[in-house]
């Protein structure tokens, strides 16, 4: 028996792309989609931004589409030896609303929205409430990172719904002896014997081609942003290889 795992290349700055429409991000999606090895967003970002490395620029990413501040940066022990400035960290995170002016526009429309009405509705149409909380000094505060996490956290596990059901239905019609046994966030994972393994893997891979347009049969709003399914095999989950189509 084999693991078969399809990990949603990046699920959350996708749904973001989504939820914003943010034009250059977009833009630079689709030239990882046309040839991952001519563009790479994260080295984009580090050399633009003046970062010491990829892995930085990525976490740093990740961390702001959920409104990091310059502070938490300055006193985060994976950034402290980049800088130690709440100013530099400041500068980085002003810089990355220049390029993404969109999902700035985004942040500053669902802050306002759920400030004013204590709630925000996703595309698809599920609500999250929100209401501040009363900090040590007794003032009221809204949580500016819960506003812009929730409704991008949602959209993300809303489209791993949509390809959990999409694989589920190819996996019966195809009357597979395999096991479909896991799903953690933008993950999903099968166990099945090695003369399936080769089939699972392309069922995995094209359930992700097609997802643009399930989710949009699936919920009746147009998704525009297109996915990519790495997939993965191996006797256990850390001995893994990724399969390229």
């Amino acid at each position: 028996m084999s693991i078969v795992n399809v990990d949603a290349k990046s699920l959350e700055w996708c749904t973001y792309l989504f939820l914003s429409q943010d034009p250059v991000g977009l833009e630079e999606w689709q030239g990882v989609i046309d040839d991952p090895t001519k563009f790479d967003i994260h080295r984009a970002n580090q050399a633009a931004f003046a970062l010491p490395s990829r892995l930085i620029a990525k976490v740093f990413l990740f961390r702001w589409i959920y409104r990091g501040s310059a502070f938490a940066y300055s006193r985060d022990p994976d950034f402290m030896p980049v800088s130690k400035s709440v100013e530099f960290w400041q500068d980085v995170i002003d810089k990355y609303y220049r390029k993404y002016k969109a999902i700035e526009r985004t942040h500053l429309q669902y802050i306002k929205q759920a400030t004013t009405t204590g709630s925000i509705t996703s595309p698809f149409g599920r609500e999250y409430q929100f209401e501040p909380v009363k900090k040590w000094n007794g003032e009221l505060k809204w949580n500016e990172s819960d506003i812009t996490n929730y409704p991008n956290q949602g959209c993300g596990a809303d489209v791993m719904a949509v390809a959990r059901v999409a694989l589920y239905q190819r996996w019966k019609r195809a009357r597979l002896s395999g096991k479909l046994i896991s799903t953690v966030h933008d993950s999903i994972v099968a166990d099945v014997p090695e003369h399936e393994v080769q089939q699972v893997a392309e069922m995995f891979h094209k359930v992700f081609l097609d997802l643009p347009k399930l989710v949009t049969q699936a919920y009746g709003v147009e998704w525009n942003v297109p996915m990519i399914g790495e997939v993965s095999v191996g006797k256990n989950m850390k001995e893994l290889v990724e399969v390229k189509f």
